[in-house]
């Protein structure tokens, strides 16, 4: 048995697993084998009566938009054994296979023996994430804490002395005093004053869920041998620990006795600091140096803050707010040069508009004028080429506000809405999808307003149109066949990865009037959560890289699954997209 049990820690979740539990699994296991080619389940077989974990070979599940092949370590179907229901798949032996069994009565004791297999049961792709989120972190932890300040010593940020207990404290009287003191977290240490253990707020949470007794011994639930740092450690090394061990708090030592404890939220309150700093810098620029300047900024602040593990979500945006906030200026600057004429509005659109932006990106805007052409045109080249110089190439495709295709009166933008509305042509609509994330970004907000109400009047309901949409949504499927054996070398995330969501979740948006322009947004009030995990993967990735381009070869086992997990969501985000419209 301890050689299936290694065999199995090797794997997510049962690297994590209870040792109980894990125990249990082992002894309830059979092995079966399954010849290349051969039906493993499908949905004729009935309701599903057995997990199956694939030990050697592959396992390929098939049906609708999804096609995804499983390796070592992986299960299926959690889903269908959970609801007691049949398989909408077809799994099949891709080679010569065998696969761990587990029957559906034993599957249940497990759920209610191991809390970690049961939240990674009901949400898997979410527990996916998180940990490739912390391997993320970690990796990305390794080049992103050199920059200034992060260099100090631990005893610099030490505040407060020390919050501690004795092993003798019980549970209840360890609550009190951290309620007390009004802090997250309580040392134990020992009589020589050496930490002993940690107890956070995070223990206090899995102590009541467990029906622990306020009457038994901190020792019984603190986490023993806490990480420790020297107060003379930097505090890029404290970040780094955090990032390689998942936890959120260090205990700081001086000549190994207990001097203080730092937090995650300590690390990031420098960040935040940083934050301030460079969106001050850049509402007091006046000139463009100073701007391409805070514009390196940005970057080098949105890679600290990956390394500390901020969620994708709240990363882009950030780097999108100061990203706007420098585009702000910049236009500002332009304006105030050439005293426009007239009522104007620069609209972002793309990943701008969606506010969506990583650290590599283009210009995609234009502008809603009434006024000179000429002029208007004037200032939009400044503003292009000034945006350029801050690290924003010029878009390749010319969707640009200099461009006179792109710089209309608010009736030529409607006329120009109108025409892409009652166009059925894909290729067109593919084309001009970018310019339906518009989103106001200077100037006279209201003329975006009227045109965004305009067109959405036309887009709800309007079936034939949405129809054409959700066709050349259609267009881009997600690499699962390149998937199936890790042999393709790179993958652009951008295109392969992310688009599918966006371009979905753009259809789903405008059959339902939404004025809603972010991916995440559309996809949570069409319902879609899971999909919204699944791009934010994406989006972390796309992050991590630097770029959009990744080398399968070099993600690790946990990002492989996530990876196939997430384009298997936004395959059927795309089924659904079928069955609604009728293609």
């Amino acid at each position: 048995m301890a050689d299936l049990i290694a065999s199995l820690r090797a794997h997510a979740p049962f690297d994590e697993m209870e040792p109980a539990a894990l125990e249990f699994l082992a002894r309830h296991l059979s092995l079966g084998y399954h010849p290349r080619g051969a039906l493993v389940l499908g949905p004729e077989s009935g309701a599903v009566e057995r997990l199956y974990i694939v030990k050697e070979g592959a396992v390929r599940g098939s049906g609708g938009a999804a096609d995804v092949v499983l390796g070592p370590g992986e299960c299926f179907p959690l889903g269908a054994l959970a609801g007691r229901r049949a398989t909408v798949y077809n799994y099949r032996a891709e080679r010569d296979s065998f696969c761990w069994e587990l029957a559906g009565e034993r599957f249940r004791e497990l759920l209610d023996l191991s809390a970690r297999w049961r939240q990674f049961s009901t949400e898997y792709l979410a527990q996916l994430v998180g940990r490739s989120q912390r391997a993320l972190r970690a990796e990305a932890a390794e080049g992103a804490l050199d920059g200034a300040g992060m260099l100090a010593p631990l005893k610099s940020v030490l505040r407060r002395a020390p919050v501690s207990c004795g092993e003798d404290f019980t549970l209840g009287e360890a609550i009190k005093r951290m309620h007390a003191e009004r802090v997250g977290s309580i040392v134990v240490v020992n009589a020589d004053g050496s930490p002993a253990g940690i107890f956070t707020t995070v223990d206090v949470l899995e102590s009541v869920a467990a029906g622990a007794s306020l009457e038994a011994p901190i020792a019984s639930r603190m986490t023993p041998r806490p990480v420790m740092l020297e107060e003379e450690a930097t505090l890029a090394e404290a970040a780094l620990s955090m990032a390689r061990h998942g936890f959120r708090h260090i205990v700081v030592t001086r000549d190994g006795r207990l001097a203080g404890v730092v937090s995650e939220r300590d690390l990031f309150a420098l960040q935040r600091l940083g934050l301030r700093r460079t969106a001050g810098r850049i509402r007091g620029a006046s000139r463009l140096e100073q701007l391409v300047e805070a514009a390196g900024d940005i970057r080098s602040l949105a890679g600290q803050l990956l390394a500390q593990g901020v969620a994708a979500e709240a990363l882009t945006a950030m780097i999108s707010a100061l990203n706007d906030a420098l585009s702000q200026r910049v236009i500002h600057l332009a304006s105030a040069k050439r005293g426009l004429d007239g009522a104007w509005c620069w609209l972002a659109l793309g990943s701008e508009g969606r506010m969506e932006q990583t650290l590599v990106t283009d210009q995609d805007n234009a502008l809603i004028m009434d006024g000179e052409r000429r002029a208007f045109l004037a200032f939009a080249d400044q503003v292009n080429r000034d945006l350029h110089a801050c690290g924003f190439p010029l878009c390749k495709g010319d969707i640009m506000a200099r461009n006179p295709r792109w710089c209309l009166t608010p009736q030529e933008w409607r006329r120009v809405f109108d025409g892409w509305i009652r166009n059925n042509d894909p290729a067109a609509l593919l084309h001009a999808a970018i310019f339906f994330d518009f989103r106001p970004l200077a100037g006279d907000a209201r003329l975006a307003g009227v045109l965004r109400d305009a067109v959405l009047a036309q887009s709800k309901g309007n079936r034939t149109f949405c129809r054409a949409m959700a066709q050349a949504a259609l267009e881009t499927r997600p690499p699962l066949g390149l998937l199936s054996d890790f042999s393709a070398d790179e993958l652009d995330l951008k295109l392969l990865g992310a688009r599918p969501f966006v371009d979905a979740a753009r259809v789903l948006a405008l059959a339902a009037g939404a004025p809603e322009t972010g991916t995440a947004g559309r996809l949570r009030a069409a319902g879609e959560a899971v999909a919204v995990d699944a791009f934010h993967y994406v989006q972390t990735l796309r992050l991590r890289s630097g770029g959009n381009r990744v080398r399968v070869a070099e993600l690790n086992a946990i990002d492989r699954r996530v990876l196939k997990e997430a384009f298997r969501q936004a395959a059927l985000l795309q089924e659904r997209l079928r069955m609604d419209f009728g293609l």
